[in-house]
């Protein structure tokens, strides 16, 4: 009688161990420890608010790596309501009559020229600080690296910023499981996480988009309150 019940207490005593190691487990795969974007918000943002996205720096090796974000960049953005993105092709017209080279380090002078060029109330502007693979004991690791600051049009001020880096063993946590293999993949879960992180809008009546889509950007007294 008394082996049966050894038998029995360690049974219980293994299944016990093994629920509490697979919840040990899961966790790490779930939540891992993948850093989230460290972001700047002065305020929330007016609805309707006027936003142009402006070409990223590069100081990375690949040469293509603003062309791959840029767009993802837009996509998440223009699916939050309260916003509206100005559509790149009329960004684009306005930067060939002002070439500029970086345009993480854009001048005041030309921030309210583009605004009111482009008839928007921020520029989102920022560089691509890493965006390839590195060598982890023989194996290509992906990493990416972005650093965004939306800069209002009227005065310069800075509204919102972030910077996010995020690398492909970020939630790697058993013998390989949770690494993210493709640099796209890893780049659109880093595009997803800083969108995430932008700011609301509000509800302001006086902010709204007229019916033809056009306005005057806002004044710098609206957004300051």
């Amino acid at each position: 009688m008394c082996a049966c019940r050894t038998g029995d207490t360690s049974r219980r005593n293994l299944a016990a161990a093994v629920l509490l190691c697979a919840g040990v487990l899961s966790g790490y795969a779930l939540g891992g420890c993948a850093p989230s974007p460290r972001a700047y918000e002065a305020s929330p943002l007016p609805h309707g608010m006027r936003i142009a996205i402006l070409p990223l720096a590069n100081y990375t090796a690949n040469r293509e790596a603003p062309d791959k974000i840029a767009p993802m960049l837009l996509s998440e953005l223009a699916q939050r309501g309260g916003l509206h993105i100005v559509d790149p092709g009329a960004v684009e017209a306005v930067l060939a009559r002002e070439p500029w080279l970086l345009y993480d380090r854009i001048p005041p002078d030309l921030v309210e020229r583009f605004g009111a060029e482009l008839g928007v109330d921020a520029l989102l502007v920022g560089s691509v600080l890493g965006f390839g693979f590195r060598q982890s004991e023989g194996e290509r690791i992906p990493h990416v690296s972005i650093a965004l600051r939306l800069v209002r049009t009227a005065d310069g001020t800075v509204l919102w910023s972030a910077a996010h880096s995020r690398d492909g063993a970020d939630r790697e946590w058993l013998f390989g499981l949770g690494r993210v293999e493709s640099l796209e993949q890893l780049l659109a879960r880093s595009i997803a996480e800083i969108a995430l992180a932008f700011p609301a809008t509000t509800t302001d009546a006086e902010s709204q988009v007229p019916d033809d889509g056009k306005r005057q950007p806002l004044r710098a007294e609206r957004g300051a309150r």
